[in-house]
């Protein structure tokens, strides 16, 4: 597959009109159309169907069309970067890859000394979950990635950042809402959201499985910011890392300590292992792992 084959795929999936898409692209239609065909051909599937006046995807034409936008953004930022290697300047866009909590917790403390230490680069912020993440880094669509363990670590180049402890969050007319601390086998009688992670989830129900012979898993979420208004209409109690804190609103909120025992995880910065990274990476990989050279990583 050619990338300007991709390009012209593009733009008649986005137009579903081969004339329009054609006048679009400056070509004439024949010329488009045969590329189309080639690339059926090529790939073996067929793509559109097409219609008197409009045309539509098929569920492959569909699929082609999320990853070959993809891989021209990919390529766009090769070539980009490249350009910047050969200038030998620090500057370009950053593909950073984080969860919503490690990103509140960790890129407050990172982001003004990089930026004032390299003004000219610019970032391209991600967010979803540790595995979204993590994939994203395998498929060279993020150079850099902050998450929460557990993670393979073998599959990736880790710098540990920090232990986080996690919490219990309630709405402030929960009757544990004037609490400082709450143990595991309290909070096992209440209905809990807890993260729907896969590593994470079986680690959480490890924590209550230990602490008590029965809980109630009433919700599972992916991203905090879906169950908050429900933690804040009493829904429930959600299982949430400590940094949830800075951006969520406490008028309607209280936050939990949770002890007995007390559960923590780790965070780490991580990069495709033996992959080399862009220049502005490269600097920014280097400046969090000095800024955090003194942090004791977990045995």
């Amino acid at each position: 597959m050619e990338l300007r084959t991709l390009k012209y795929f593009l733009t008649v999936a986005a137009e579903l009109n081969i004339t329009h898409a054609a006048h679009k692209l400056n070509i004439s239609q024949p010329p488009l159309s045969r590329q189309l065909s080639q690339l059926e051909e090529e790939l073996g599937v067929q793509l559109f169907v097409r219609g008197k006046r409009k045309i539509q995807l098929t569920e492959e034409g569909k699929y082609l069309a999320q990853q070959a936008e993809h891989i021209l953004n990919l390529a766009e930022h090769t070539a980009k970067q490249l350009n910047l290697m050969k200038q030998e300047t620090v500057k370009g866009t950053l593909l950073l890859g984080v969860t919503e909590t490690c990103s509140a917790s960790v890129l407050p403390a990172i982001l003004p000394g990089f930026k004032t230490l390299y003004p000219q680069i610019s970032y391209d912020i991600w967010c979803g979950n540790s595995n979204d993440v993590c994939r994203r880094i395998k498929e060279g669509i993020a150079d850099i990635g902050i998450v929460r363990a557990p993670l393979e670590q073998q599959k990736f180049e880790t710098v540990f950042l920090k232990t986080e402890t996690w919490i219990a969050i309630v709405s402030k007319n929960h009757p544990l809402a004037k609490e400082a601390c709450v143990s595991l086998e309290r909070l096992s009688r209440e209905p809990l959201f807890i993260p729907s992670r896969q590593p994470l989830q079986r680690e959480i129900l490890n924590w209550f499985s230990s602490a008590s012979e029965s809980y109630q898993i009433f919700a599972l979420y992916n991203q905090l910011a879906g169950i908050i208004p429900l933690i804040a209409q009493n829904t429930g109690v959600a299982i949430c890392p400590e940094s949830v804190k800075l951006y969520t609103d406490d008028r309607r909120l209280a936050y939990l300590k949770i002890t007995e025992p007390e559960p923590t995880s780790h965070l780490y910065m991580i990069c495709g292992r033996n992959r080399l990274l862009p220049a502005g990476a490269k600097a920014f990989w280097n400046y969090v792992k000095q800024s955090f050279s003194e942090a004791d990583e977990p045995l």
